[in-house]
């Protein structure tokens, strides 16, 4: 899925998160593992956010649905979703959803 849309998103920690509306109109979609859970709005079809395999303790959020201004930057990684295993281990992606202790 993420190789086709071109996935670009960051990941929080899911107490970091909060979905303001809109929960009733998501839908849910799991593939592989199903570990991962991807959340489409039922209306648009946009994916907002998704709770991904590598960080279940997190919150991926598509970086081209956050509001202008809202976030100052991104630290963008390539995640090789073919070659998961691989990627996981090489990219430190798992430190993403830690809880800062600041």
């Amino acid at each position: 899925v993420c190789r086709k849309k071109r996935n670009t998103h960051f990941i929080v920690p899911k107490d970091d998160f909060e979905l303001l509306s809109g929960e009733d109109a998501l839908v849910d979609y799991r593939f592989g593992t199903g570990v991962a859970r991807h959340r489409f709005c039922g209306v648009c079809g946009v994916q907002a956010f998704y709770h991904p395999r590598s960080n279940p303790d997190g919150v991926g959020v598509t970086v081209g649905c956050v509001d202008e201004g809202t976030i100052g930057s991104v630290d963008v990684r390539h995640f090789d979703g073919v070659n998961w295993e691989t990627s996981y281990s090489a990219t430190g992606i798992k430190k993403c959803s830690a809880v800062s202790s600041q």
